[in-house]
């Protein structure tokens, strides 16, 4: 493998980890831009990090710039992934370099933090790089058997695709159908994922497998669409590499090859891709020489030499912030232990106060005890007179449940035995008779069930009690809720509800306990209602209260009964109106936890109207 392909598929790797696929100028320009606007310091070392992994191929040492920067700041922050990162991108300026060993050590060090997180992706991208330095040490076993690991993850996500690439031509052992597999596994991902820069390097790999099988004519063409695509989609340093790849087609074609090499250079010039300028030089001089033109030869020799020096001053520079990048560390590691230090004694120190805390405590404990047995006393005594009460108030809540369940239950039973005796001992009824019977019985069962239903609620809520959760609630969805479980009932009636209620009207209240309120008011309402009436409800807003009515046209009520109807009593309740009672005593309930008020009074000219109040704000 060539060295610099080497480099190329390192980074398709990394910059693939930081943002959609644009050009790279134009993804470092984004990110330097939204910089200066980031308040968040976690998201400030994301973007740093970010811009350190975009400059590998234009500029090592800005990218060795943000990575210190980086580093510098997630340790301070104590940010285990903003470090971890840092480190990745220091790495692979190492890799760049050629400080292949100081590389492996901070890649070990990345994919350490990144095993912690449980960052499963980058994991996969540090192994992969790392295979890769080794390929440039010369270990190729090593190197391909880290590419195999991630492979054998099994993984799906698009980074695997970049493995396979890299694998496929990091491998010359593979075997014409091996290599086709790998590169239609990666074109697969990479198009699932719509990842275009991944999709133009399996072109190129496409373009280097038919060379070899010396499909060359089918090859150039696979190099031309690869070359359209990466100017479509402004990928700069994929340009440079395909216009490097047609120079080296045409090696035999002197011409040919330099005006390839001539356009890569000045590709990489204008996009400041410095670090391909002395490996496209050497090529141009070397297909110079070949020409003869000593003129030529001269002016490539001069631009040779101007690049080389540049290099060397850069080379300079990145020895200088590497050595100051080394201090840093030592720096930090002596912070680190001074931290430690200053912990220590910290801690000693609370561990006094601590020690001195429990002995004011002791002392103010034993003070305690000497008071605690007179209270006892007098605690023992209101507990007991307590427990009295509870008792008392027990036995009449008992009371009050047997009569209710009696006075509830005896009536519609006794009438529903005797329409059965009456069947029994009539046998010659006609058929529609014995359906009006048979629908009575029903309708006699289906009242007892409901009263049963919410006699076990009522006794739930005394006995246990309700938890208040407050929830956003759409006072007009309520009511269609409720309506739709009516439905029968309405039908039946042939019953019309007018739903008032402003759809953008909500409450933020507990909706079970509200919803047991609308529901029996709506089913109070539809058994009063005469049949093919009308159901309307309502809603207004009084000072910070909202205020809800459902009003029917039944015959309305009398004093006396309004006086009592959110009241249990034996004396409400019969076997038309199957546990009502009971249900306005549990509404009253509810809506008094709900913070509110219920009330029922006659409409003008017939009917009733029942309303309650709850918070407009809670």
């Amino acid at each position: 493998m060539r060295p610099s392909k080497l480099i190329h598929n390192l980074l398709l790797i990394l910059l693939f980890c930081y943002g959609t696929v644009q050009g790279q100028s134009n993804l470092i320009g984004a990110e330097k831009q939204k910089l200066p606007f980031i308040k968040d310091s976690i998201s400030y070392v994301n973007s740093i990090n970010r811009l350190g992994m975009l400059y590998h191929m234009k500029n090592v040492d800005s990218s060795l710039y943000y990575g210190m920067m980086s580093k510098a700041m997630a340790t301070r922050l104590q940010y285990p992934k903003g470090k971890a990162d840092a480190d990745n991108v220091i790495a692979s300026v190492l890799y760049i370099r050629g400080m292949y060993q100081e590389s492996l050590q901070l890649y070990t060090q990345a994919l350490s933090d990144y095993k912690i997180q449980r960052d499963t992706a980058n994991m996969s991208q540090v192994v992969m790089n790392m295979g890769n330095v080794y390929l440039s040490l010369g270990d190729s076993t090593k190197g391909l058997d880290l590419f195999r690991q991630v492979i054998r993850t099994g993984r799906r996500d698009s980074i695997m695709s970049l493995v396979y690439a890299n694998y496929c031509m990091s491998n010359p052992s593979l075997s014409n159908d091996s290599a086709q597999y790998y590169i239609n596994k990666t074109r697969e991902i990479a198009s699932m994922y719509k990842d275009h820069r991944v999709l133009v390097a399996v072109k190129e790999l496409e373009f280097d497998f038919l060379v070899k099988k010396g499909r060359s004519a089918e090859a150039l063409k696979l190099l031309g669409g690869a070359l359209a695509e990466a100017q479509k989609y402004e990928l700069d340093d994929q340009e440079i590499y395909i216009l490097s790849a047609y120079s080296n087609y045409y090696a035999n074609q002197p011409d040919s090859a330099l005006h390839y090499a001539w356009r890569s250079y000045q590709l990489a010039k204008e996009k400041d891709y410095v670090l391909e300028l002395i490996p496209i030089l050497t090529n141009i001089l070397a297909h110079t020489t070949l020409k003869g033109n000593k003129d030529q030869i001269i002016n490539v020799q001069k631009l040779l030499e101007g690049a080389m020096a540049e290099e060397n001053q850069k080379l300079k520079k990145f020895v200088g912030d590497y050595i100051k990048y080394n201090a840093m560390q030592g720096d930090n590691a002596v912070l680190s232990m001074v931290n430690k230090n200053n912990k220590s004694k910290i801690w000693l120190l609370v561990s006094v106060c601590v020690a001195g805390l429990f002995l004011l405590l002791f002392i103010y404990r034993l003070y305690q005890i000497s008071r605690k047995h007179e209270r006892e006393l007098q605690q023992l005594n209101l507990k007991i007179l307590e427990q009295n009460k509870t008792l008392q108030q027990a036995d009449e809540f008992k009371n009050k449940l047997f009569s209710i369940l009696a006075h509830d239950f005896r009536t519609p039973l006794v009438s529903t035995i005797g329409i059965a005796g009456l069947m029994k001992d009539n046998p010659g009824f006609t058929k529609t008779e014995m359906e009006q019977f048979y629908g009575d019985i029903e309708r006699q069962a289906r009242g007892m069930l409901e009263s049963f239903d919410t006699i076990l609620q009522w006794i739930k809520q005394q006995l246990s009690g309700y938890q208040y959760k407050a929830e956003t609630l759409v006072l007009h969805d309520l009511f269609c809720e409720s309506a739709d479980i009516v439905s029968e009932q309405l039908k039946a009636k042939k019953i019309t509800v007018f739903n008032q209620i402003p759809k953008h009207v909500t409450a933020t209240s507990d909706k079970e306990m509200l919803q047991f309120v609308n529901r029996n008011l709506l089913s109070n309402a539809i058994k009063f209602s005469p049949e093919g009436g009308e159901i309307v409800i309502t809603y207004t807003l009084e000072n910070n209260s909202m205020i809800v009515s459902v009003a029917d046209q039944g015959q309305g009520m009398d004093e006396q009964t309004i006086s009592k109807l959110f009241s249990i009593s034996s004396n409400f309740g019969s076997s038309t109106q199957h546990g009502a009672g009971i249900a306005l005593s549990m509404c009253k309930d509810f809506i008094q936890k709900l913070g509110g008020r219920i009330w029922a009074k006659n409409a003008t000219p017939h009917g009733a109207v029942f309303s309650y109040t709850i918070p407009a704000k809670v």
